[in-house]
């Protein structure tokens, strides 16, 4: 039996063609981030509903904000800190204006201040500090892309439970 060279590389190449397409797929499936809480963030002005993920500060003292989802930090006593990327769940955070409202797990909380700040000016510590009544801060990238998921500004909402 005689088999055409073109014929046994038709079929290795077919072969390894699809052993390379599926590996690719399965190698660079975007990770999902599930939600680790039962809470949930209700902005409807925006049509926003978000599970949470609860978030801790890396080696490096940051916050790594989940893909698709809303992450909070538990910053101190009466104060949450929630962080979304701006490309994705908090695409229409820069709508919400002073007076708005909106519901984290079961209480609803009013935004008392709404400012953009330079990111290389923001100080952390001073974010996450205690306060004396119920708090959430709601953050978000701004202004110019830098990179990635990554720009110069960023959009800072604080909100008080009423």
């Amino acid at each position: 039996m005689k088999i055409k060279k073109s014929s046994v590389f038709g079929v290795f190449g077919a072969l390894y063609l699809c052993f390379f397409l599926i590996f690719t797929f399965l190698a660079f499936q975007p990770q999902t981030v599930e939600a680790n809480t039962n809470l949930i963030l209700e902005i409807p002005k925006i049509s926003l509903t978000s599970p949470i993920r609860a978030l801790e500060i890396t080696d490096e003292n940051t916050l790594i904000s989940p893909e698709r989802i809303a992450g909070v930090y538990h910053a101190n006593q009466n104060h949450d800190f929630i962080i979304g990327h701006s490309s994705t769940i908090f695409q229409n955070l820069d709508k919400l204006k002073v007076g708005d409202t909106f519901r984290f797990g079961d209480q609803t909380y009013q935004i008392k201040t709404r400012k953009i700040q330079q990111k290389s000016d923001i100080n952390m510590s001073k974010l996450l500090t205690k306060k004396s009544t119920p708090t959430i801060t709601l953050m978000t990238c701004h202004g110019k892309k830098i990179s990635g998921h990554d720009y110069t500004e960023r959009l800072i909402l604080t909100a008080e439970l009423i």
